[in-house]
């Protein structure tokens, strides 16, 4: 057409053109001269503020979502041109069309904080700072004071508080959700334990470090708090020392045991008692005889709570290192073993035994091990086996190399 058509109404009629005809349909025939159409041209209406894309959780920009492109050269980029209200004060920063070929029908709405009061909300149009408020494709520009409303859901908090009930053989935990808007929750202990109660108990035989996690939502928004709880009340007795001793050696102990300790209570099994945390050395009485003692100690933690643990010591007769000068290996638990004597003290031990035609039959640095009498299980013949001992001198510090003969006896 010559010039763009006035809204009002409007009839079209078919003549004949230059061609000499009207318009033929498939089968030859032409619309009769004079046939007519009405239709009515509308004036030009602005376009609505229509919707908002779904609101996410404590958002920071809202989407306007539009029926008709907007021209991107009408919408202020600092975002006068809307205005939000609710229970909320919140102040918009900038405006952002999805422009292609100079329109747009959406627009990004950020704000200066993001939304976690819940609660209606509006957003208004009004007159930007570049003088009007919006233009659609037609330059029709939507008058201000419209509005589209949108819902915002309050933000939810996890935190949460607990008591410790405290006990020898189980603790008590009971955690307590600190009122934040949540209507789930979730609890998870190590990963282990999990619960769906608001206010969840629980017995904790384990003692030790506890990895808690409270997962809560409103359906809408959802919050984590992690925490570690210590059930520090761990108790456990232990101790070390040497499970032989020459006669005269005074014993000490290295207190191993852990826990929130009050009270020590050593029994050395022989008539003698310390509370000491690391008893003096003690020495056992000189019995002149073989004696094995046990040592007990019980512990008392700040619950009240006790936890006990022993330990033999035996007391050689003699300290004498020697080798026996025979050995029976016919396994009736009497002189089985080839070894030496009351080694347990010495360092640097090294015992060999070799047969009458000079081969190495057995050897060890380790003085609890002993020969049977047999090389790779093959029980070796009776006779006369020489041994050398090398080891140093606990008192002197030197070298003592010592040599002689054992007979196998069987």
């Amino acid at each position: 057409m010559s010039e763009v058509l006035p809204p009002g109404d409007y009839t079209v009629i078919i003549k004949n053109g230059t061609d000499n005809n009207t318009l033929v349909d498939e089968n030859s025939n032409q619309i009769p001269v004079g046939e007519s159409v009405d239709f009515t041209i509308l004036p030009p209406v602005p376009t609505p503020l229509d919707s908002l894309s779904p609101v996410s959780c404590a958002p920071k920009k809202i989407q306007l979502v539009f029926s008709d492109p907007i021209s991107c050269g009408s919408i202020a980029a600092d975002g006068s041109d809307f205005k939000i209200s609710g229970p909320q004060v919140i102040a918009i920063t900038k405006a952002e069309g999805y422009c292609e070929n100079g329109f747009s029908k959406r627009i990004d709405i950020s704000l200066d904080s993001p939304i976690v009061k819940g609660g209606n909300y509006q957003v208004s149009l009004v007159n930007g700072s570049d003088g009007n408020t919006l233009v659609n494709e037609c330059g029709i520009e939507t008058p201000p004071g419209v509005i589209v409303d949108f819902n915002a859901k309050d933000t939810v908090s996890a935190l949460f508080s607990y008591d410790i009930g405290w006990g020898c053989v189980y603790d008590t935990i009971a955690l307590h959700y600190l009122p934040g808007g949540a209507t789930d929750w979730q609890w998870k202990i190590d990963s282990v334990f999990t619960s769906t109660s608001v206010a969840p108990i629980i017995i904790e035989k384990d003692f030790g470090p506890k990895f808690i996690q409270h997962i809560v939502s409103n359906s809408s928004c959802s919050d984590t708090v992690e925490k570690v709880l210590n059930l520090d009340n761990i108790l456990t007795a232990g101790f070390q020392t040497h499970s032989e001793v020459c006669p005269k050696d005074p014993v000490s102990f290295a207190n191993l045991s852990t826990g929130n300790i009050v009270e020590w209570n050593w029994n050395f099994g022989d008539g003698s008692f310390s509370s000491q945390e690391t008893p003096d050395a003690h020495l056992f009485p000189d019995t002149r005889t073989e004696k094995t003692y046990t040592v007990r100690l019980v512990i008392k933690n700040d619950l009240g709570c006790y936890d006990t643990t022993t330990a033999s010591i035996t007391k050689k007769q003699s300290c004498y290192i020697t080798v026996p000068n025979a050995f029976t290996p016919n396994g009736d638990g009497l002189n089985d073993y080839l070894y030496p004597l009351n080694a347990y003290q010495l360092s640097g031990l090294k015992f060999n035994v070799y047969n009458r035609v000079g081969q190495l039959v057995f050897e060890t640095r380790d003085w609890s091990r002993k020969w049977d009498g047999t090389v790779n299980g093959k029980a070796q013949a009776t006779g006369t086996y020489i041994w050398t001992l090398n080891y140093t001198d606990p008192d002197t510090g030197k070298n003592v190399f010592l040599r002689g003969t054992s007979t196998l006896i069987r």
